[in-house]
């Protein structure tokens, strides 16, 4: 079963499959911004708020657990 975790910020959001996700902090350590966190060994976007839609945490996720939206898309 799929289970993604979404966290949401006026015109944009983030999903993260946590079923993909291997908690190796690769979107940790690129985000200009401090997006994310490791939270009980699986990424978390709880600062979306900051986010600057770069795209470095989807582009850099080994697994592709990431994916960016914005309504603008």
């Amino acid at each position: 079963m799929v289970k993604i975790k979404k966290w949401e910020d006026n015109d944009h959001w983030v999903e993260i499959d946590l079923n993909l996700c291997l908690g190796s902090a690769v979107c940790v350590n690129v985000c200009p911004s401090g997006v994310y966190d490791l939270k009980d060994g699986k990424v978390v976007a709880e600062s979306i708020g900051g986010c600057i839609q770069c795209l470095a945490c989807q582009d850099s996720c080994p697994t592709e657990a990431i994916r960016k939206h914005s309504a603008w898309e």
